[in-house]
């Protein structure tokens, strides 16, 4: 693999990295299993521990899939409006926060 190759797999598995992070973090939330994941989400167990150890470039439709069982739904911001669509999901968190 060249220099440059092996830089853009290094880039992408990086960016991945905060994805694959929220699905492993809702994944325990849940108090699943990566086996139980693997399975509802038509995926080999071996394949969400690579993922979960950032050993393998997941495809869009493996995450999409771990995302659906979990409950969530990827989406594409684009980047001029990432910073609104992060506060509005902030705001959103906060104002749905049960009250003590």
């Amino acid at each position: 693999m060249s220099d440059s190759s092996t830089s853009q797999a290094s880039d992408t598995l990086t960016s991945i990295t905060p994805l694959v992070a929220t699905l492993a973090q809702a994944r325990k939330l849940q108090q699943m299993t990566q086996a139980e994941l693997a399975s509802q989400a038509g995926l080999s167990r071996m394949t969400v521990q690579r993922l979960e150890s950032n050993g393998l470039d997941p495809r869009l439709s493996t995450l999409n899939e771990m995302a659906r069982v979990l409950g969530y739904v990827l989406l594409a911001v684009p980047q001029n409006s990432e910073g609104l669509v992060l506060r509005a999901l902030q705001q959103h968190a906060a104002a749905s926060a049960p009250t003590l």
